[in-house]
This record gives structure tokens, C-alpha cells and sequence, in this order.
């Protein structure tokens, strides 16, 4: 257990929080969320014991082992990327040595009793350490993050710095620690890496917090909230949606409670300035001045950020047809890439790409962006279209000692300094911020700015690669309900689920070196793969079987029978939809009861069922359609 006690934190420039007093018990799963700059970095930091509190203690439980991944790592190891993995486990590691060493020994001398029995001991204890399981469970989480069995014997210095994160992550998860800390670990994922560990998190018995702008692995990863916002922190009961409803809710009886205060208070005001001249009257006056001075003022809600709306320009109407893709192949050297694609981009049409890692998605984008050339094929933009393209080295591209405000001057001569600003302030710059050098602006601050470059030139298909990396929440709600009302196409990748929902309406799915795309955005696409897994619906299967077979037998009597047997199946699934729905809301009500609130275990079960529930949901629909064709 770790146990935060009247814990204070300030900065030169800020107070972080004061006054924070909470407790991370076993088998909590938090979420830690708030603005970037917020705190939420450093209360981690504190926590371990990195950062030293101004006030306050923070107590721990004899022995607790606590494993933690910052935001950014340097592992400058010689070792393989499998053996980095193992050597978290120092004991198991050493054994492998001795044993190593006595059996190069036996080889020369095979009757040393003495040395054999050595050798047993030493197995033994590398048995009961789990040493013959360990580097099974370490390939296993390494394939779980992008990793193929071919690149587990590569050298460490060989990789990227978000590949060595994943490394890292990898010796953290087959660790199991007591507590786990995790300061953004899908920044340097990609959506296939990001989903496996959720699912591996799902079960995660031990304790956690981490720190996340992803929502959905938010809702399927934590059972409590942590925010850290106006120098606090305040708990929450259950997964990131269940917190926006809780917050929601407090918000608005905070902004109930006061206006009534004020309320009051004025009529109190009122009643003293009236009489404060009447000597009957002194000791009432006297009376409520007293009553105002001992008055515990309720503050007004925090002013919600997200309810800012960025507003950018337009293109003008372009051509039907924006880009054409035909018969286009792209290798690199003997690695081909794609072979044969065709695909067509049209006016308003926003694709998400999805597929597993290294399938050619960011390909695809540089293709369409002129930054790489096809191989062969055909690759044309119709005349007068206009392009612009998002990556995470254009963060690079800045020039640091260009100000905030320069930097947008530079990309939009023609606009007024108040539109810059105003512009700016939609990206949630404002203030002293927009003098601010490019250099000093931290990380989020950056993909703001570059993104905001992108998005100042009114264009008519907009490239985007990961364009919500490193922004927090409500950078990301701004960004999201702008790309949703604009009226260009977007093809974009993105790893968080709740931004391809929201903004894009097609998916395309990469690999084999095609693009197949599907008429939805990204849940119903997982909807309509995990579908092609799934056995023939039981209503479904005899009528397939017979098809398989070859049977032909369309008499009456047939017919009769297989519209009753649609029927009364369409009129059992409508029942269990229902009854799938009133379960549902069962659990809702559940998860809000305080009975259950520090439950973490029958919150977890609660979350797992729901999940369950929406997927049983999913496959009734499915074959609802499949029966009313």
C-alpha cells in the first residue's frame, strides 16, 4: 500500500497541488488524468521517490516492489533484445551463468559427483524460480508488442528509442512488480501493440496507475480516476467514462451550491448595508458580518477548457475526385511493400488505415504526401487539389527560435494579429504562451503548434500521421470536434480508437499489400473482422451445411419451415437484446453504487462482464441482419 499524507508540491512558476492526502491500495487500477503540465508526471515522481514532496509523507509498505516506465527511456545495453528482457531478473540470470560454466566443466569431466550434484542444486533453484517458463512468458509479451521471433537475438543498440520503450515495457510486464507505473505506454505503440496490452492489463491482479490520453484503453485498463486539476487531486470511483459522468454530475451540484451561497451571501450584503446605520439594528448587522467572515466560500466550477471551439479554414469546393491510386507497387529494395494497389480518395471522405505493424500504413501516407516515390504504377492528384501532411519529425522541422505567435505569422501573412491569436487560442495557446520561444514549449505544446501550421492552410485532403501523440484530453476533444466539422477528406493513422470514431467515417485496412475498405469507422470495422472468426450463427448453420453439400430442397414445405425458423429467431433475439440492455443498465447502476466503490475486484468483474455483454450485443445484431436479407 502507498499512502499519500497532506502532500504539497510548487514550482517556481506554479503550485502543482497542496494539501493531497490518498491511498493506492492492492489490486487499484488507476487512471491519472489532467492537463499537460498539470502534475501528473511529477506526482509519479514523488511517489517513487524520485522527487522529494514540500510538505507532507508519503508511507509505503515494507518490501513493495514497484515497477515504473517514465515517458522517455535510454537503454544503452549491449545485450540482445531478449536477453535485456531476462536480465530484469538478476537471480534467474546468474544461475543461467553457473549453470552454463559447470556444464562446459562436466563436458571434461563427466564422473565429478561432486560437480553433478552441484548441477542438480543449481537446476532446482532455477526451477523454482520459474526460470524454464521465463523466457517463454518474455517472447510471448515481446510478440505482444510488435516484436517477431526473428528480431528477439537483434541487438539493443540497433533499435529506435520507441522500440526500446517497448523493451523496457516488455521486462516491466514479465516482472510483475506490485505496483506498476506507466507514464504514457501507447505513445510508442501502435494500435494492434496498444490493444494486446490492454488485454494483458485486463487480467493484471497487482496494482497500477498510469497516465494515459487514450480513452478507450482508459475505460478497459482502470477501475478508479485520479485528476489532478486547481492544485488538487480528486478520487474517482470506476473506468474514464464512468469518471465524465461523475464529474459531470459533481460540476453541476457545485455549480448549484454555489449560486445559492452567492445568493445568499448577497442578501446578506443587502441586509447590512441597509441597517448599518441603525442602532437597532447593530447587533443583527454585527450578527451576519460575522456570519460572511466565517463563511467557508464555495469556488465556482473550474471554466471547462474543452467547450473551446477551434475554428479553421475551409477549402473551397475541390473535384469529385481528389487522388487516384492505380495498379501502384513501392519497394524497398527486395522488400515490397505494396503490389498492385488501387485506391481512390474522394471529396469529404475520411479513412482511418489501419493493419498490424510494419504493413505500410505510414507508407501510404508518405506515397500520397510526394514524400516517397512509387515504384510503378499511377499515383494522380486531380489539378488544383491541395494537399497537407502531419508527421511526428515535423515537430523537428520548428524553428526554436521562432515564438508561437511568429511561427503561425509565417504560414498566414494575409491574417490580422487578432485572428492569429484567436486562431492560436483554439490550440489553447493564450496570453504569455504565444510569446513563449519554441524551444522552451514542452512536447505537447509542440504537436499543438506544428498541428496548428498544418491546419491554418485551408486544404482539400489532409495527411495525418498519429496527429493526437502527446496532446491530453482536451487538446484532443478541440482537435477531434474541428477535423469532425471539416469539410476536406482526411486520411489518417492513429492508434487512439476514440479519435478514428469520432472524426473518420471509412476504414482501410492494410496489408498483404492492398488496402480493403470498410463502410465505417473503426469499432464497426473491428465489428466486421472479429465477425469473419466467428462460427456460423446456430439459426444459420443447417441452411449452410446443406449449401456446402450441395442439397437442394426448396419445396413448400421447406420454405414454410425456414421462414417460421427466421421468424422466431429474429423474435429471440429481439428478446435477448433486450434482456442484454436491462443487464447492462443493471451493471451501470452497480459500478455507481457506493457499496462496491473500493471493491476493486468486483469492479473489475462488473467491467469484464459489461464488456462481454457488448460483444454478445454486437453478434445478436449481426445476425439480425443476416436474417432480415
Amino acid at each position: 500500500m502507498i499512502r499519500l499524507e497532506n502532500i504539497s508540491k510548487e514550482f517556481p512558476d506554479k503550485i502543482l497541488f497542496q494539501g493531497v492526502n490518498l491511498v493506492l491500495k492492492p489490486g487499484m487500477r488507476v487512471g491519472l488524468v489532467g492537463a499537460n503540465g498539470s502534475g501528473k508526471t511529477t506526482l509519479l515522481r514523488l511517489m517513487i521517490g524520485e522527487e522529494t514532496s514540500d510538505s507532507g509523507n508519503i508511507l509505503k509498505s515494507r518490501g513493495l516492489s514497484i515497477g515504473h516506465l517514465p515517458q522517455d527511456i535510454v537503454i544503452t545495453s549491449k545485450k540482445s533484445i531478449l536477453q535485456e528482457v531476462l536480465s530484469s531478473f538478476f537471480d534467474v540470470s546468474e544461475l543461467e551463468i553457473q549453470i552454463d560454466k559447470l556444464n562446459v566443466e562436466l563436458a571434461q569431466s563427466h564422473n565429478d559427483e561432486k560437480q553433478l550434484k552441484r548441477l542438480g542444486t543449481l537446476h532446482h533453484q532455477y526451477e523454482s524460480l520459474g526460470g524454464w517458463e521465463l523466457e517463454d512468458r518474455a517472447k510471448k509479451i515481446l510478440s505482444g508488442l510488435g516484436f517477431n521471433t526473428n528480431q528477439f537475438t537483434m541487438p539493443m543498440e540497433t533499435l529506435s528509442g520507441g522500440w526500446r520503450m517497448r523493451v523496457a515495457l516488455a521486462g516491466l510486464l514479465l516482472k510483475k512488480p506490485d505496483f506498476l507505473f506507466m507514464d504514457e505506454p501507447t505513445n510508442h505503440l501502435d494500435l494492434d501493440a496498444t490493444i494486446w496490452l490492454e488485454d494483458f492489463l485486463s487480467s493484471w491482479k497487482s496494482g497500477m496507475i498510469l497516465i494515459s490520453h487514450d480513452r478507450q484503453f482508459l475505460d478497459r485498463s482502470v477501475s478508479h480516476v485520479w485528476e489532478v486539476e486547481s492544485e488538487t487531486i480528486l478520487s474517482y470511483t470506476g473506468n474514464y467514462s464512468r469518471y465524465i459522468e461523475e464529474k459531470s454530475l459533481r460540476r453541476e451540484q457545485q455549480q448549484s451550491a454555489y449560486l445559492n451561497q452567492q445568493k445568499k451571501i448577497a442578501e446578506i450584503e443587502r441586509f447590512i448595508e441597509r441597517f448599518r446605520y441603525k442602532n437597532t439594528k447593530a447587533t443583527q448587522v454585527q450578527s451576519r458580518v460575522k456570519m460572511l467572515e466565517k463563511m467557508e466560500k464555495i469556488p465556482p466550477p473550474v471554466e471547462r477548457k474543452s467547450q473551446i471551439r477551434l475554428r479553421i479554414p475551409q477549402p473551397h469546393r475541390s473535384p469529385l475526385k481528389l487522388v487516384t491510386l492505380s495498379q501502384v507497387e513501392k519497394s524497398y529494395g527486395n522488400l515490397q511493400v505494396y503490389s498492385q494497389l488501387d485506391f481512390l480518395i474522394e471529396r469529404g471522405m475520411k479513412v482511418g488505415l489501419v493493419g498490424r505493424n510494419g504493413a505500410g500504413k505510414s507508407t501510404l501516407l508518405k506515397l500520397l504526401a510526394g514524400v516517397e516515390p512509387i515504384t510503378q504504377g499511377r499515383l494522380e492528384y486531380t489539378p488544383g487539389v491541395k494537399k497537407a501532411y502531419f508527421a511526428q519529425h515535423q515537430l523537428e522541422i520548428l524553428n526554436p527560435n521562432d515564438t508561437v505567435f511568429t511561427s503561425i505569422r509565417k504560414v498566414c501573412s494575409g491574417w490580422t494579429d487578432v485572428e492569429i491569436r484567436t486562431f492560436l487560442g483554439g490550440f489553447l495557446f493564450s496570453g504569455e504562451t504565444i510569446d513563449k520561444r519554441i524551444s522552451v514549449l514542452s512536447g505537447g505544446e509542440k504537436s499543438r503548434l506544428a498541428l496548428a501550421r498544418i491546419l491554418a492552410e485551408p486544404s482539400h485532403i489532409l495527411l495525418l500521421d498519429e496527429p493526437t501523440n502527446h496532446l491530453d484530453m482536451v487538446s484532443r476533444d478541440i482537435v477531434e470536434t474541428a477535423l469532425i466539422n471539416y469539410s476536406g477528406a482526411i486520411v489518417c493513422i492513429s492508434h487512439d480508437r476514440h479519435f478514428l470514431n469520432a472524426v473518420t467515417h471509412l476504414t482501410a485496412e492494410i496489408g498483404n499489400g492492398k488496402a480493403t475498405l470498410y463502410h465505417g469507422n473503426y469499432d464497426y470495422y473491428e465489428w466486421k473482422v472479429l465477425s469473419k472468426h466467428k462460427a456460423d450463427p446456430p439459426a444459420d448453420r443447417p441452411a449452410r451445411q446443406a449449401e456446402r453439400a450441395g442439397v437442394k430442397v426448396k419445396t413448400k414445405k421447406t420454405v414454410y419451415r425456414e421462414k417460421k425458423r427466421k421468424k422466431n429467431r429474429l423474435q429471440k433475439i429481439k428478446l435477448l437484446l433486450k434482456d442484454i440492455e436491462e443487464e447492462q443498465q443493471s451493471i451501470q447502476k452497480k459500478l455507481s453504487s457506493s457499496s462496491v466503490a473500493s471493491d476493486y475486484e468486483k469492479i473489475h468483474e462488473l467491467s469484464k462482464k459489461e464488456l462481454e455483454l457488448e460483444s454478445a450485443y454486437f453478434d445478436l445484431l449481426e445476425e439480425q441482419e443476416a436474417l432480415d436479407k
